[in-house]
């Protein structure tokens, strides 16, 4: 038996680290592993997607706005 699926929808704000000027917003609908709030914003995966969404190859600050876990969406294998 796996781990459960869940699909979340992360509104998130970001910018360079380091960087002076304001967030910019952004919205990304993916799955991860587990439907705890608090493992889901450490999670390294979700982190290097919001990366490729964004197009940023540098390191970014990510502040969460809003983790929304929609369901289960079945198990891994």
């Amino acid at each position: 038996m796996g781990k459960p699926i869940y699909r979340v929808l992360v509104d998130f704000k970001y910018r360079r680290k380091g960087a002076v000027r304001a967030y910019r917003n952004g919205k990304i609908d993916t799955f991860v592993l587990s439907n705890d709030i608090e493992q889901i914003k450490k999670d390294k995966t979700l982190q290097d997607r919001i990366r490729m969404k964004v197009k940023s190859k540098e390191q970014i600050e990510i502040k969460y706005l809003n983790i929304f876990v929609e369901g289960q969406y079945g198990e891994t294998i």
